[in-house]
């Protein structure tokens, strides 16, 4: 028992970050990453964007939250199906990425590094539910086949008007932006399973994903967040530690 007590520690410790973090030190670390774009997945210079461990530091980030149409879909089974916050950076090979779990002024939620002015903006929860939808498979009208370029595109002008990188939307997007106004503050059971909550002025598991390489800050994007950072390994240790104890008290 000892010996499993102590693996379950062992890996608690290489789960959690050798560093505070780029900006405000809210968050957690998300590894090391290639980003890279499937022919046909994408519009322009905007997503969908596929993150993959990059075989070094690798990804720290489950993509259990993910539906099969928006994960895996290049070979890689821990990858996943992104897009851009902003409009005025860049992505790099390979990134550093950082969960932000902070909104600008400190309090609960997440924000991209500089929201085009260079002070960072906190995310918009219109963006947030639109992206849950898609990640999670369900965001309707979206052409998750092989084809899906168009969809991207407008999905991803979508996002940028709710952040404030464009001016205006029309077509499919505009569409998407009216559903995610009218849905904050509507009751949404898929979210919460228990149907007790609202999508509201929240931004649910949605969190933004910072980059940067070598001190330089790139480009924002996003990520659903199940299950929660660490989770998994501290139940493992509590179970085992529990169990430990049990066993010590009976001989």
């Amino acid at each position: 028992m000892r010996r499993t007590l102590l693996v379950f520690i062992a890996c608690a410790f290489m789960a959690t970050p050798g560093f505070a973090g780029p900006t405000n030190g809210t968050g957690y670390d998300g590894g090391q990453v290639y980003y890279s774009r499937i022919s046909g997945y994408y519009a322009g210079s905007g997503g969908e964007f596929t993150i993959r461990s990059d075989g070094g530091r690798g990804l720290l980030l489950s993509n259990a939250a993910y539906d099969p149409k928006t994960r895996g879909e290049d070979g890689n089974p821990e990858s996943f199906q992104t897009f851009c916050v902003e409009m005025a950076e860049y992505v790099t090979q390979p990134m550093e990425v950082w969960v932000s779990t902070a909104n600008v002024d400190g309090s609960p939620g997440s924000h991209a590094w500089q929201g085009g002015t260079g002070a960072g903006d906190d995310l918009n929860p219109q963006t947030a539910y639109l992206y849950y939808h898609f990640a999670t498979g369900s965001l309707s009208n979206y052409n998750y086949g092989a084809s899906r370029s168009t969809s991207a595109g407008h999905l991803q002008n979508a996002i940028w008007f709710l952040e404030g990188e464009i001016g205006g939307v029309s077509g499919q997007a505009a569409t998407w932006v009216q559903d995610a106004v009218s849905a904050t503050g509507v009751a949404y059971g898929a979210y919460n399973p228990s149907g007790s909550a609202t999508w509201g002025d929240t931004i649910g598991p949605v969190r933004v994903l910072q980059t940067y390489w070598e001190g330089e800050r790139k480009q924002d994007q996003l990520y659903v967040v199940i299950p929660a950072p660490g989770a998994i390994v501290l139940a493992g240790i509590g179970i085992t530690l529990v169990g430990y104890l049990r066993g010590r008290r009976m001989v």
